[in-house]
């Protein structure tokens, strides 16, 4: 299915029909602007408007997605491909649907800051996803290999990942509260990495630190050698989902009052890196889970 043949046959047959394109716009009710539009190949007509179209016309459906007329052997063969193209079609425009969208997430987790004085964190992670947006239109536009395309999810995981890892290592992440007298309670804010909540009974920050520190390496293995590496992809995998628990658990003991902007995004971060992991993974030839 191309769109300038396509184009070119709807103009051909309009002009056989002796319709001009605000003739064949009344009929169709649309604007002669939509008309010129598909003429020229810069777009194709509404699912809804084809078999409207073909009847004016006089062709059907699949010769004028084919942008030609078929015989009777031509016409089962070409149809398949037209319908093959049109799903393929379909699957770019949902992809680039998804890439804008989350091209906005990130935008507005960066601008976050100007609106949500206690988001000054934020940023770092919008910029993470932008950057995810951003390969993933790189990669669509390159028209790379399957392969290429997983690795690209997966370099985004492992940004994800050292986006979460920066944060963790930030004096910002872990809450203390800390009794000043019978009546008043100090808050402050540690490092994952911090040995003082560590004292305190407080591992899950220091576990979610270490095993973060784990998935970056794995990952960085496995991009590396990436056809190479299923058993580093299955460990990576697991580490990141333990991580993800390890970094909620201050959420679930002690609630709002537990966690921080930062906290709350590096279980963003580590959400999204096993998400895109799991694009990999499920993309994989290799099915690397049996």
């Amino acid at each position: 299915m191309d769109a300038n043949e396509t184009g070119r046959f709807i103009a051909e047959l309009r002009k056989q029909k002796g319709y001009t394109q605000k003739e064949l716009a009344e009929k169709l009710m649309v604007t002669d602007k939509a008309i010129s539009r598909w003429e020229t190949g810069r777009g194709l007509p509404d699912t809804s408007l084809l078999k409207p179209l073909g009847d004016i016309l006089d062709v059907s459906v699949s010769e004028l997605l084919a942008g030609k007329r078929l015989d009777v052997a031509e016409t089962k063969e070409e149809t398949d491909k037209i319908i093959l193209e049109s799903l393929n079609y379909s699957k770019r425009m949902l992809a680039s649907t998804l890439n804008a969208i989350l091209f906005l997430i990130g935008i507005l987790f960066i601008l976050s800051p100007l609106f949500l004085a206690s988001q000054n964190y934020a940023w770092i992670f919008g910029v993470a996803i932008v950057v995810i947006a951003l390969f993933c239109i790189y990669i669509r536009k390159r028209k790379g290999l399957m392969k290429v395309t997983n690795k690209t999810y997966y370099l985004a995981a492992v940004v994800l990942q050292c986006v979460a890892l920066i944060l963790e290592a930030l004096p910002i992440g872990v809450v203390m509260v800390f009794a000043t007298s019978p009546t008043e309670r100090a808050t402050k804010t540690y490092s994952y990495f911090s040995l003082l909540p560590l004292g305190y009974a407080n591992v899950t920050p220091m576990l979610t630190g270490i095993l973060t520190v784990v998935i970056i390496m794995l990952g960085v293995i496995t991009l590396f050698k990436f056809e190479k590496t299923s058993n580093f992809r299955r460990k990576a995998f697991i580490c990141s989902i333990i991580a993800l628990i390890f970094s909620i658990i201050p959420l679930l003991q002690y609630g709002t009052a537990g966690m921080t902007t930062a906290s709350y995004t590096v279980s963003g971060a580590l959400a999204l890196s096993i998400c895109l992991q799991a694009v990999a993974n499920r993309q994989d030839p290799v099915n690397h889970f049996r």
